[in-house]
């Protein structure tokens, strides 16, 4: 087969999977294949081969999207189950999950430790162990707000469909055998990095030795992701390359024939593949590791680009939902882009300047990838790899297997406590740079047509690069960048977005060209306090899980106005997030209500962070004032919780809305007294609690539709049957975010439409 024909099957079976499982991608792919076959003549049997592997790719893909459900169904109650566990369990504070194999299919076990007894009694469990359960299957839940990570969809996509919420974990039995030999190995490793390395350090050790990062620090895997070096993290091809390496180096010194050391190494790149999780970076460098020692051996000598293509045939080909995994884009993408562009860098005969041309086309390629997955690029990123690739790959990732070695041999404390001071400065370091302005920059999720023009001015700036142009090429990106920047801020659609954010308020005023961004409340969960064992390394925040990703995925930035209504946890617990993430300008919170300790505490904040805080009440002059949206309660400055919630009022696009807080029926009396403001769209008080939303108000009001914001299954019983009455006998057209998720109004100049997140 001719050399370079792989390339041409790779892409071929990209398109015939994308066509299957998302149509419009896969035409894309589908043009450039054919646009490419016929502008570089190639042979027919190059396009019969292309045309085949289209053919099996989307026959395969299409096969596993309909084969992909479920045989298992929920019962009412409670039910027994027998399970196996299938993979190394993760336990963190009070909570345990892992895979597990229920009746032939997967599913994800949960369960929350009653005594820490029970917590170190669970240490023990591991792969192969078969228990009893107690519990109830739940199905994932999707992606309940726009752009935000679809975990239905990210499960689904690895065959897993139901939770097993567990009540009672009970006869777990070690029924392990040969086929978990490897697991286990990784399982004994990861407990002696638990047992031997300083606390700071485990997740950091785990990560680069056996591919686990799921106790790495929240605050770590944050400063990595802005500083663009969060897949130091992990072990990529280069670590596997540099221990193959070395392990190749040592083999033959010691006197093993060639043919002995090709062998041992495929056999160790197959084993590794499974001691470090496989993940898609192990998988693709050892894969194509693999396949050009067996070419060697076959007297087939495959190119490097044949062997990646080759590899990432057998992926999309096994498991063809790997194409949307991020890991999987990034990992194949910036590895096509550094091997096509190899000859260029190979040629200059700095190696500083061979490190920049490497780090330069890794950043460059993987830029639409990171856009669409995390809706911001780190510019300090260029600098910061300059600097940990080598530092990582030269000295943690060496001294990391070096101290897990030594610490099973040996006492290393003096070793592990520079090791941990060594960590402790790198991690100093990058919250340092991760805190500088602009070290990363917001651009939002980009839509099918500018990600398709991000994709060909990329492909462009590499062409440009080869012919010498490189300056002119990247001026047309950072144009193209300039442009998208433009469109994002000065969008003439304006849109209302009643954030899901559980049982809890959050609402995102965005008004065309750019004209206001207001963020009413900002969600917020209750936090009790746990015994030491019961805290949990990963966190849920509303403000930095929901509505801080959700406020970057539109490409905003700043926010003009934050208005906190009221004093409740769940109106204001991630008002300290999003002051963190993007600048805000003003606050405004009901009067005297700072002297709530939560308020006094954002005003602290606010104040370290020069925004400006205000009390707003009814004919207060703020700043949405000019663009229609005007305060009207409360009507004194007395602080009296939910009855003096800021109510706003005005007309957004051709609608009259009125966002009311938590207002109840004595706030609700005052206004229906003091106004006579017709309404189109009420935002319903108090998440439809039972003491809002009377005959009287509604009376007053006449709203058309009705906007409630509650938590799925909320344990309030919001909104209440006799309000959802009272609405429908009104004939309202209702949202609830408890069904429908977020509720987006999207509109322009006099026309505009409701929809919803979930069908």
């Amino acid at each position: 087969m001719n050399k370079g024909i792989w390339l041409y099957l790779a892409i071929s079976v990209l398109s015939g999977t994308l066509l299957a499982l998302q149509f419009q991608w896969g035409a894309v792919v589908l043009s450039l294949l054919i646009l490419s076959l016929i502008l570089r003549k190639m042979p027919r049997h190059v396009i019969l081969l292309s045309l085949i592997f289209l053919s099996v790719s989307f026959t395969t893909a299409l096969l596993h999207e309909r084969n992909n459900h479920t045989g298992l169904s929920p019962g009412q109650d409670l039910q027994l189950y027998n399970v196996e566990l299938t993979d190394i369990p993760t336990i963190d504070g009070d909570s345990f999950v892992s895979l597990a194999k229920l009746q032939d299919e997967k599913v994800l076990l949960r369960y929350s430790f009653q005594s820490e007894e029970e917590k170190n009694e669970f240490q023990k469990l591991k792969p192969g162990f078969s228990c009893r359960i107690k519990g109830a299957l739940k199905e994932p839940k999707p992606s309940r707000n726009p752009n935000l990570f679809d975990y239905r969809s990210y499960l689904s996509h690895q065959g897993v469909f139901w939770i097993l919420d567990a009540a009672e974990v009970e006869g777990c039995t070690d029924n392990s055998t040969w086929k978990h030999t490897l697991a286990h190995v990784r399982f004994q490793g990861m407990h002696k990095i638990e047992e031997s390395f300083p606390a700071s350090t485990v997740g950091v050790a785990q990560a680069l030795i056996f591919g686990e990062s799921r106790s790495i620090a929240e605050d770590t895997m944050k400063n990595f992701r802005e500083l663009g070096v969060v897949h130091l993290l992990a072990i990529s091809g280069l670590h596997v390359g540099l221990l193959f390496g070395a392990l190749y180096y040592v083999l033959l010194r010691i006197g093993l024939a060639k043919e002995a050391v090709s062998w041992t190494g495929v056999g160790f790149l197959l084993c590794y593949i499974i001691l470090t999780g496989a993940s898609p970076s192990v998988i693709r460098a050892s894969g194509m590791l693999i396949f050009l020692l067996l070419g060697k051996k076959a007297n087939r000598r495959l190119t490097v680009v044949d062997s990646l293509s080759f590899v990432f045939c057998c992926i999309a080909l096994y498991s063809p939902y790997s194409v949307f995994n991020p890991g999987f884009q990034l990992s194949f993408i910036v590895s096509f882009s550094l091997i096509l562009s190899s000859a260029g860098i190979i040629q200059d005969p700095s190696s500083f300047r061979q490190l920049c041309k490497v780090t330069f086309v890794a950043q460059l390629s993987s830029l639409p990838v990171v856009l669409y997955h995390f809706f911001e690029f780190p510019l300090i990123g260029f600098i910061t790899n300059l600097i940990y690739v080598p530092l990582f790959s030269v000295i943690i990732l060496p001294l990391s297997i070096l101290l897990f070695f030594l610490s099973a041999l040996t006492d290393a404390a003096v070793v592990l406590r520079l090791y941990e001071n060594l960590l402790g400065i790198i991690f100093e370091c990058s919250s340092y740079l991760a805190s500088l302005p602009f070290s990363t920059v917001v651009f939002g999720r980009p839509p099918f047509l500018f990600l398709l023009g991000y994709l060909s001015i990329i492909y462009g700036a590499f062409v440009g690069m080869e012919k010498r142009k490189t300056l002119k090429a990247l001026t047309y990106l950072l144009l193209f960048v300039l442009f998208h920047q433009l469109i994002t801020d000065y969008d003439p659609y304006g849109e209302i977005v009643f954030i899901d954010v559980g049982q809890g308020d959050s609402t995102l005023i965005r008004l065309p060209y750019n004209r206001g961004t207001y963020l009413i409340d900002a969600g917020g969960e209750v936090n009790f306090e746990k015994e030491k064992w019961e805290e949990r390394t990963k966190h849920f925040s509303v403000g930095e899980d929901i509505i801080v990703p959700f406020l970057k995925s539109k490409g905003i930035t700043v926010i003009d106005a934050m208005i906190l209504t009221h004093g409740d946890m769940d109106h204001i617990g991630g008002a300290q997030a999003v002051m963190d993430e993007l600048k805000v300008r003003e606050i405004l919170i009901s009067p005297n209500s700072q002297e709530k300790d939560e308020i006094a505490n954002i005003i602290e904040l606010a104040s370290s962070k020069s925004i400006q805080v205000r009390e707003g009440m009814y004919l207060t002059s703020w700043q949405g004032d000019r663009n229609g949206l005007h305060i009207v309660s409360p009507q004194d400055a007395v602080y009296e919780g939910n009855n003096d919630s800021i109510v706003l009022y005005g007309r957004i696009g051709p609608l009259r809305w009125l966002f009311t807080g938590d207002l109840e029926e004595e706030g609700e009396r005052e206004f229906a007294d003091t106004f006579d403001l017709p309404v189109d769209v009420l935002k319903v008080g108090h998440h439809g609690s039972k003491t809002s939303t009377t005959e009287v108000f509604l009376e007053d009001t006449h709203p058309q539709v009705g906007i409630i914001s509650a938590g799925e299954s909320n344990r309030f019983g919001h909104p209440h049957p006799e309000v959802m009455e009272r609405l429908r006998i009104r004939g309202l057209t209702l949202y609830n975010t408890a069904e429908d998720g977020a509720i987006t109004y999207r509109f322009r100049e006099k026309r505009g439409t409701f929809s919803a997140q979930l069908p």
